[in-house]
């Protein structure tokens, strides 16, 4: 850890190929825009650098980007290379940037079958393992994840840092003043299958039939999925549910803190929208898939992954049970304000100061 007296530390933060951003609906963007405020705002001896070649479609302009990143970095002399993602840590380790720090978010692609295309699993895998192998220190934000990756992937523990994600408290905090809807489900997140977006559907009709006045908005961007959801909604003759599409983040706190409780059965474990809508003071279910266990530890917003009738069941007794939402809600605040993305910053920060102490050894 970095004394008073410790050197000041430039560090490159490597975004591709994501963008640092809170206003795209992309954790990984919205991470990296954190990470960046938040390491400003410390007011350490760090000099950062914001390596990063914005947004691109396709394999052709992937490869334009990486070509841009490849000259840009050869230039860069830093005293730790912190990539957000193993795709551009693998970038920076085949160009021998050392030492290198990677963020290892989860290992969808290794435990999720149908993880977006194959040839893209196939490439973060390999990026992966390469970032494994080549990376002074890597960052991830459960345990459950280093344990991981050091019993299947032969990562040094030694080497693994766990920095939780974090919640921004000065938007995202009860507001009382506001009327929470009476029987209002809202899932914000991707509209996809991966992300259980059908098994909230199906639940939903469920609900209906104990809970006739319920409703649910389904707020998030859309993926190639959403036009069979919205035929699987039809199909089931599911009244009172809304596809609202993508919801600025400017508004995203409104939506949390007067709905009566949000789904988020996602197959691909935790979102940053549900520490987000716990923050609010709003009850919270959410399926128990790969890390969403570890961060909802003790929480009771948990139900099995891919069992809509589970979930129905979870909904009903929220919607219908107000001193069951008080304690969710309470519960769920109090364990929101464990997490920040100052204490991120701070946590990055420490790992920055260890992997550059080694360097100048």
């Amino acid at each position: 850890m970095k004394t008073a007296t410790s050197p000041t530390i430039r560090a490159s933060v490597l975004c591709f190929p994501y963008y640092p951003s809170k206003d795209t609906g992309r954790g990984h963007d919205r991470y990296a825009y954190e990470l960046v405020q938040s390491l400003e705002a410390t007011g350490e001896k760090l000099e950062l650098h914001v390596v990063e070649q914005g947004f691109s479609k396709g394999a052709l302009g992937a490869a334009r980007k990486v070509f841009r990143l490849a000259v840009e970095l050869l230039a860069e002399r830093s005293d730790v290379y912190h990539a957000i993602s193993p795709t551009g840590g693998a970038v920076a380790a085949v160009l021998g940037k050392r030492p290198l720090v990677v963020t290892i978010h989860d290992l969808i692609p290794f435990q999720v079958e149908g993880f977006d295309s194959s040839w893209k699993a196939r490439l973060v895998r390999a990026c992966t393992r390469l970032c494994i192998g080549k990376s002074a220190a890597i960052i991830v934000p459960y345990r459950v994840t280093k344990e991981k990756i050091a019993s299947s992937l032969g990562g040094d523990t030694d080497r693994i840092f766990v920095v939780s994600y974090g919640v921004d408290h000065e938007t995202y905090y009860p507001r009382p003043e506001l009327t929470r809807a009476d029987h209002r489900i809202l899932y914000i997140g991707e509209v996809s299958c991966s992300k259980g977006v059908d098994v909230l559907i199906r639940a939903f009709a469920e609900v209906k039939r104990s809970v006739p006045r319920a409703e649910l908005v389904i707020g998030g961007k859309t993926s190639k999925d959403q036009p069979t959801l919205e035929a699987l909604a039809r199909s089931l003759a599911v009244p009172d549910i809304v596809f609202k599409g993508f919801v600025p983040e400017q508004e995203l706190a409104t939506y949390y803190a007067t709905t009566t409780v949000m789904a988020f059965p996602s197959r691909y474990g935790f979102g940053l929208s549900v520490l987000e809508a716990m923050a609010c003071g709003t009850p919270v279910v959410a399926a128990a898939a790969l890390d969403a266990p570890e961060f909802a530890e003790g929480t009771g917003i948990l139900v099995p992954a891919d069992d809509p009738a589970a979930l129905a069941a979870r909904l009903v007794s929220i919607l219908t049970d107000s001193t069951l939402r008080a304690e969710l809600s309470k519960i769920g605040t109090a364990k929101a304000a464990q997490y920040s993305w100052s204490n991120l910053a701070v946590g990055t920060q420490e790992v920055y100061a260890r992997v550059a102490a080694g360097t100048r050894r």
